[in-house]
Order: C-alpha cells, then sequence, then structure tokens
C-alpha cells in the first residue's frame, strides 16, 4: 500500500497475520529498503505482524528530490502521520543503522506510539559540534560521489571492514538491492538526514520510559562501543552482541537476530 504524507508517498508492506499478535514495524538502513527485511519478516510472522516501509528516498516510496523533505523534524512528522492512520494498540519496532537513527528521533518525540524498540546497529546521535561538522562534511563528500560515479561508490561501501562478515549472497542481494535505488534520491538523504545533520537526543532516549532491545556485531568494535554505552545510560535496556557479527548483524547472523526478537516477544510481550 501507499500513505502519502508531506508529499512523499510511503510504501508499507504490511504482513496482517493476527490479530492478537503486535505489530513490528521495521526501518531499513542506508542504501536499502524493506525487500532486505522479507526473510526475516516470514519467519517472524508467527510471532508478530512485520510492517515494513520503505524509508523516505528509498526503495519504492515516492520520494521528491528536496533535501529538506529529509530532514529528521520533517521524516519524524512523516512517519507519525503514516502510523497515526493505523490506530495500533500494541506497535513495537526495529531499527537497522540508519533507520535505528530515524526510529530513536521518532521514539523520542512521540514515545506514545510504541510498546518497546529493537535497535541495531545504530546511535542517538553525535554528542560534540565538531564531529557533527565533520561529518557533514563527509556525507556531503559521499553525496556528490553518489551523483557523479554511483556504481564505484557501491562497489567500494560493500567493501567496507563493517560488512566483511556478510555472506556472499548476501552481499549480492544488497549489491542488486543498492544500484535499484536513485543517486539523486540517496544524495539528498545523505545531506538531510546523514548522522552530522541530525540532532543528538542521548539525553531524551536516556529518560525514554520504553523497554530497550540493542544489538550489534562482536566485528563491529565502533557500534559495539556505541550500543554498550546507550545500554548503560538508559533506563531500561537488554544488550546483545552477537559473535561472528559486523554491523550488518541481521545478515551476517540471521538466526541469532531471529532468536533474539523471538524469545523477547514471548518473555516481555507473552506472543
Amino acid at each position: 500500500m501507499i500513505a502519502y504524507t508531506d508529499g512523499i508517498g510511503y510504501y508499507i508492506d504490511y504482513h496482517h497475520n493476527d490479530r492478537r499478535l503486535p505489530v513490528l514495524l521495521m526501518m531499513h538502513g542506508f542504501m536499502g529498503s524493506g525487500e532486505a527485511f522479507s526473510d526475516l519478516a516470514e519467519r517472524l510472522s508467527g510471532h508478530c505482524n512485520p510492517l515494513i516501509i520503505d524509508l523516505a528516498g528509498h526503495g519504492r516510496t515516492k520520494t521528491p528530490a528536496r533535501a529538506e523533505l529529509f530532514e529528521t523534524s520533517r521524516q519524524v512528522s512523516q512517519l507519525r502521520s503514516v502510523l497515526s492512520r493505523f490506530r495500533f494498540s500494541n506497535l513495537l519496532a526495529y531499527g537497522y543503522s540508519m533507520g535505528g537513527r530515524l526510529l530513536i528521533q521518532l521514539a523520542v518525540k512521540h514515545p506514545e506510539l510504541f510498546g518497546g524498540l529493537f535497535i541495531e546497529s545504530s546511535h542517538c546521535g553525535l554528542q560534540s559540534e565538531k564531529e557533527r561538522t565533520m561529518r557533514r562534511r563527509k556525507d556531503e563528500e559521499r553525496a556528490r560521489i553518489i551523483e557523479t560515479g554511483f556504481h564505484s561508490f557501491v562497489d567500494r561501501w560493500l567493501d567496507l571492514p563493517l560488512f566483511s562478515h556478510t555472506p556472499e549472497d548476501q552481499k549480492e542481494m544488497y549489491r542488486t538491492l543498492m544500484l535499484s535505488q536513485d543517486p539523486e534520491l540517496l544524495a539528498c538523504s545523505l545531506r538531510g538526514f546523514g548522522a552530522g545533520s541530525m540532532p543528538p537526543v542521548c539525553e531524551e532516549l536516556q529518560r525514554l520510559p520504553l523497554p530497550l532491545y540493542l544489538m550489534a556485531g562482536e566485528q563491529d568494535a565502533r557500534y559495539e562501543h556505541r550500543m554498550t554505552e546507550m545500554s548503560e545510560n538508559c533506563i531500561e535496556s537488554t544488550l546483545h552482541i552477537v559473535r561472528n557479527a559486523g554491523h550488518r548483524v541481521h545478515a551476517d547472523c540471521p538466526e541469532e537476530i531471529i532468536k533474539i526478537i523471538k524469545h523477547t516477544l514471548e518473555t516481555r510481550y507473552h506472543v
């Protein structure tokens, strides 16, 4: 289905299997789409009703090429508008990387929407202005490369150490998925919602009255540290460090992600 808001037509794939089960909103990472979660959603469908959304500028969501539409406040308002139409009584959410950053922003602003958050390989913002300035420059450089040499950018991105533990079949799936994107829209995403443009909300997250289920790969030292720090500072959180996984834990070790989510749904939400 397509849900329109703020000039964007959000593509949503809703697996409404059993009204007694909670809904699990699933938000993908940069250059991805909901297709990356198709197998995961199918295997979780006995424990929840997956609601997979293609984020602004990605996949089948219809997005004008205007960077201001990707700004944090705009995307939060857009997603709030879309979710409010469903009137969910039991909504959980799972966000990976960029999708995790956006999910944190949404939950901090509208905690009433959710009953719990699964966050994979993500963070709540860069704390210093110096860090944010440096990251904005880096994202602008990446945006220009995407606009002028998209195929080579994708190849270099997939070769990053972050993704070295991803199985070859998953790497190829992601490569196909990334190359299907619109480079102009990806550049807008980096300019409007890169990590340097996103406001830090770590203090707000620490006070968030929601259970957090945090997941990171053991081979992704930077995000293992970030997720550990988030876990130590938040009111209610559970941290899972997955062995033999890098940044893309759901692709590197899908069985572990499924096990974590199913166990949590069974023990905390009585599924």
